[in-house]
């Protein structure tokens, strides 16, 4: 069902339609707040067929520059990275004022409806050692991104800003895979329209920086990391409560619940690594994500598993969709993000750059305000 601020799936196109006269929509593989996506056949010359993935921006979106504009980036940022732990992009293609991207298709499950599907359906928690190779993934991929550079040698590194469960692709290969670079910052962007007082990305893997009116910064994906090996240790997420506001203090402070408190059975330098990384002092996080990826790596070397940790997440992804009844789409209709009826990806903070409060948010009482002084 859609949440506040949402409405219905609009009407998109139908199946079995090509488009570009090249990209033959299949079926709906999952759902976004800006987009679907499709699994599709790729055509070309004689008898060429590739599996490919087309993300089709909802039309009602498309129309509205500001969303043309995160697609649009997703689709220039997708086609610079290139990395085996990134999903690649292929083409971008306007069918008619219609905006589609076509990607890698990786098979296998998101990990927002792993979670799910390990929590409500198994009533039990993720091992340990599939989260930790995940993350591995995961922070390898964002590594390539932080430390991109230009044609001149000089740093260009590209900020995700959205990294969370929904934009992790478990593989049926056994690989991670991270997706969805829309709401990405970097250098070279011809604009950047996070307005004043606002923060891109969702509010639960946004890192106390950001909220306090900070840059993004590589230890700001990095946080969101530590997020999500929390949320996958534990079925829950890491700062949830039971208002917006309550969640917004606990973020801003980084006050969550320590790990083996709620995961008593997980190795405790793994219980280290994630709060190192969920530190509220930027400073005192890892030094980078592939030093992260190191440690978290040795963490696996010193438990010597027996089984090999590719096939392992291998049977984990199809275990998965296969008990859910996915086929071969990725995402559970229970993990869709709602079709925003306003912008989507953006958080209001409650404090400017000059620690005063912004936006409609001004008028919010003092007493509520001072929750993240």
């Amino acid at each position: 069902m859609p949440g506040p601020g949402s409405i219905p799936p609009p009407n998109i196109t139908p199946p079995a339609r090509r488009i570009a006269g090249r990209y033959e929509l299949i079926e709906i593989a999952g759902r976004g707040g800006m987009a679907v996506v499709w699994r599709a056949i790729h055509h070309g010359p004689g008898k060429f067929r590739r599996m490919t993935a087309v993300k089709q921006m909802y039309p009602h979106l498309a129309s509205q520059r500001y969303y043309r504009d995160l697609f649009e980036e997703e689709a220039r940022v997708g086609s610079i990275l290139q990395d085996p732990n990134i999903a690649q992009v292929y083409d971008f293609v306007d069918d008619g004022g219609e905006l589609y991207l076509a990607m890698e298709w990786v098979s296998g499950v998101d990990l927002a409806t792993y979670i799910h599907y390990v929590t409500q359906k198994l009533k039990s928690q993720t091992r340990w050692e599939v989260v930790a190779a995940i993350g591995i993934g995961v922070l390898r991929a964002l590594a390539a991104a932080h430390e991109r550079t230009g044609a001149d040698g000089e740093a260009e590194p590209i900020l995700h800003r959205d990294v969370s469960p929904h934009n992790v692709l478990i593989s049926d290969a056994g690989g991670a895979k991270l997706i969805d670079f829309g709401l990405s910052f970097t250098r070279d962007r011809d604009i950047d329209d996070t307005h004043p007082g606002m923060a891109k990305g969702k509010l639960h893997y946004l890192s106390p920086e950001i909220l306090r009116g900070g840059r993004p910064t590589p230890h700001s994906d990095q946080f969101a990391v530590g997020c999500l090996l929390w949320e996958a240790l534990v079925g829950r997420r890491a700062f949830a409560a039971e208002t917006e506001i309550e969640t917004y203090q606990r973020v801003a402070n980084a006050e969550l619940d320590h790990l083996l408190q709620v995961r008593p059975n997980v190795p405790k330098r793994l219980a280290a690594l994630v709060h190192h990384a969920l530190a509220r002092d930027p400073a005192k996080r890892y030094a980078s994500c592939r030093e992260m990826a190191r440690h978290l790596g040795g963490i696996l070397h010193e438990h010597k598993l027996k089984e090999d940790l590719y096939s392992l997440i291998s049977k984990t992804a199809r275990a998965a969709r296969a008990e859910i009844g996915l086929g071969q789409k990725t995402q559970a209709p229970s993990v869709e993000t709602p079709v925003p009826a306003e912008r989507s990806g953006m958080v209001e903070l409650l404090v400017g750059d000059d620690d005063r409060p912004t936006g409609f948010r001004k008028w919010i009482p003092a007493f509520i305000r001072n929750l993240t002084d």
